[in-house]
């Protein structure tokens, strides 16, 4: 997910000077081993297809951002350092971000005081909660804009060529049965969903949104919505709330309730229902020192 929010020279001094996560060699490897399996899940067998400069570059980036939650590298470089190009590194780099794995933010250019060099946020580091508190980052608001730019790119094609990708959040219950008898591009089915994405999630998703891109795209909009809730669950222990997050969202949608676009609405009911989760959590340990503030949730 990308975000327009610009850090100032210092905030970006405060998050290069911020106190490490990890102590030594041996910590800052096991870290990055953890961000870059995060990875690996998500492309599955894909991952061990990629050339050998991509697979490294993704390791190097893992790597600089196992210390602090966050990395700055340009694409340029990673391109360079690795023999593949910017254009190559940028189509992995917003695959992280559509899969929920990093948040981009960009420094603010000082000659021109516009967009600067990119600065990529880790999802599944300990820090990143910190950081989205710190810089006040309205990861909802930003879902919503990413659908946006999605869909508007894909408006400005040109008629005459053929959609390589048609996405089903839009359309109706009607339309997507429609869709799914006359559909003659190949699309992968729900069986081949990755094993990650619990069952139950699957089979309520799946009468809706039989392809398996979609239903994984949804799930990376859980993952991004547990993540900013600070439950201290793991996600395989509350796996039944996005499912009745999603029932939710879909009786929003007969309803005509839904004004921006189905996978925002689910994004923010699930995350609101994770909130919910995070305050039963927080009452059930009675610690009155413990200060949670759910506005910034």
């Amino acid at each position: 997910m990308s975000t327009t929010r610009m850090l100032t020279a210092e905030e970006f001094d405060y998050m290069k000077n911020y106190q490490s996560f990890i102590e030594n060699r041996s910590q800052h490897q096991s870290m990055k081993r953890k961000l870059l399996k995060e990875i690996i899940n998500l492309y599955g067998e894909k991952f061990y297809r990629l050339h050998e400069g991509t697979r490294k570059a993704l390791d190097r980036l893992c790597w600089f951002a196992a210390e602090k939650g966050f990395c700055f590298p340009g694409s340029t470089y990673l391109g360079k350092t690795y023999e593949k190009s910017k254009g190559t590194i940028d189509r992995h780099l917003k695959e992280l971000r559509k899969q929920a794995q990093i948040v981009t933010l960009y420094r603010r250019c000082p000659r021109n005081n516009g967009k600067g060099n990119p600065v990529h946020l880790f999802v599944n580091h300990p820090y990143f909660n910190h950081w989205v508190k710190y810089l006040q980052l309205d990861l909802e608001s930003n879902v919503e804009a990413d659908v946006k730019t999605e869909n508007a790119e894909i408006s400005w094609e040109s008629k005459g060529k053929e959609t390589k990708k048609r996405s089903t959040y839009n359309l109706s219950l009607k339309d997507l049965n429609k869709y799914i008898r006359n559909d003659v591009n190949f699309k992968l089915s729900s069986d081949y969903v990755p094993f990650f994405i619990p069952k139950a999630f699957k089979d309520t998703v799946r009468p809706f949104f039989p392809c398996a891109d979609d239903i994984y795209d949804l799930w990376g909009k859980v993952r991004l919505a547990y993540k900013a809730s600070r439950l201290e669950k793991p996600l395989e222990d509350v796996s039944f709330l996005p499912v009745q997050a999603f029932k939710e969202t879909v009786f929003a949608y007969k309803r005509n309730r839904i004004k921006t676009n189905f996978a925002a609405y689910f994004f923010g009911t699930v995350r609101g229902i994770f909130v919910i989760e995070r305050r039963k959590e927080v009452q059930r340990n009675g610690d009155s020192k413990l200060f949670y503030n759910f506005l910034d949730s």
